[in-house]
């Protein structure tokens, strides 16, 4: 029997879409490669990874930048590719790869990263914005390959960090269709919830931070309560709950919103809505979009990075611009008046997801970059463990 190639994948702290890519990529690449990943210690990640039996390296690393923690965890990295001879490094998200890509080089191990979301940050001075490009331009000479989850990422670094094109691969997510069962009855949970239940649900999947733009659903929201009977549910977490709360309380609208925090079963949360919303100011490529047309919601989403490759508005969805709350509440009244266009729009959606944005097609690929890198004269290629490379 030969032995796997070693792979280590990092992934700084998260609490939604980047974890669940992690754990469906490394469960679709287990029978070919010995992974490990690394990640943030005693982190909710780091439990669901033991859960699905997946080896674990822990790292002091935090979302911000700490020289302490940063600097601890390059070590850890650098020492265990060299102890454990580790044959690829695959970073994720620009945190997890500022560290790890150095890491990599000391250790010389060659290094991917997949680019799930934008660096730049609109509220950032200039000067801190080009610093953030220059320092991506410079990691990128040692770096294999960049992945980006979308067209539109490819683009802006290309263009913004001066990526070389031949480094650049666009691999969108994928996600396993059999994993989004439902869960409980819609009654049921809406009673659970305390949701009337002749209200139709519209709800969101996010992180409770500024990009994803959920004070702007907020707006809408009050827009559309007293003219249609409708219950807004946002599910997750984060530094805006508080901010988001009041302003929910100060336009005398609490009994329309319910807020579930973090769920452990996702599905649940799919299960109650009736329409999904993602009202994000920026996007790389949302898993929730893909996770709630996986279960047949109809979608209205603002057509930022990479949304529109997943949604051509009025085909299975529809778009608003970022940050216009009065064009998404009128493209949600559009849903709300149309349950038979609600009902096309979850159809051709479920279908689009199967047929583009399979778990096995993003795995594929991605295992094609891996072996490719494997194979440069300059590496431990696969063929030395008798694999077969194509």
């Amino acid at each position: 029997m030969f032995e796997k190639p070693k792979l280590l994948q990092i992934v700084r702290p998260t609490e939604g879409g980047i974890g669940r890519h992690i754990i469906t990529l490394v469960d679709g690449l287990q029978e070919e490669f010995d992974v490990t990943v690394a990640c943030p210690q005693k982190s909710a990640l780091e439990d669901k990874l033991a859960g699905e039996n997946i080896k674990t390296l822990p790292l002091p690393l935090a979302g911000e930048v700490s020289l302490e923690k940063d600097y601890a965890s390059f070590n850890i990295l650098r020492k265990f590719m060299r102890q454990e001879q580790v044959h690829l490094a695959h970073a994720h998200g620009a945190k997890a790869a500022l560290i790890a890509r150095p890491a990599a080089l000391c250790a010389g191990v060659p290094s991917i990263y997949t680019v799930h979301n934008s660096i730049f940050n609109e509220h950032w001075p200039a000067w801190k914005n080009n610093i953030a490009a220059v320092a991506e331009h410079v990691l990128s000479w040692s770096t294999g390959y960049i992945l980006t989850v979308s067209n539109a990422l490819g683009e802006e670094i290309r263009h913004r960090q001066k990526i070389s094109p031949a480094k650049i691969k666009v691999i969108h997510n994928g996600i396993q269709l059999s994993g989004f069962d439902h869960k409980g009855t819609k009654q049921n949970l809406k009673e659970e919830w305390n949701i009337p239940l002749d209200r139709t649900v519209v709800g969101t999947v996010a992180r409770m931070a500024p990009q994803k733009g959920l004070s702007v659903l907020v707006k809408a929201a009050k827009q559309l309560i007293g003219k249609y009977n409708v219950h807004f549910l946002i599910v997750g977490d984060g530094p805006l709950r508080g901010e988001l709360e009041e302003q929910i309380r100060l336009s005398s609208i609490n009994d329309y919103f319910t807020f579930t925090g973090m769920l452990k079963d996702i599905s649940q949360a799919y299960s109650s809505m009736d329409i999904f919303v993602l009202p994000s100011i920026t996007e790389g490529l949302p898993l929730t979009v893909l996770e709630a047309m996986a279960f047949s919601l109809p979608i209205v989403a603002t057509s930022v990075g990479g949304v529109p490759e997943i949604i051509e508005s009025g085909e299975c969805g529809f778009l608003a611009p970022p940050g216009d709350h009065q064009a998404l509440a009128a493209q949600i009244a559009g849903l709300l008046d149309c349950p038979a266009k609600r009902t096309e729009f979850s159809h051709k959606g479920r279908h689009r997801v199967q047929e583009k944005f399979a778990a096995a097609k993003m795995i594929e690929e991605t295992k094609n970059i891996y072996y490719s890198l494997l194979k440069e004269p300059s590496y431990k290629t696969y063929l030395a463990y008798g694999g077969n490379p194509n």
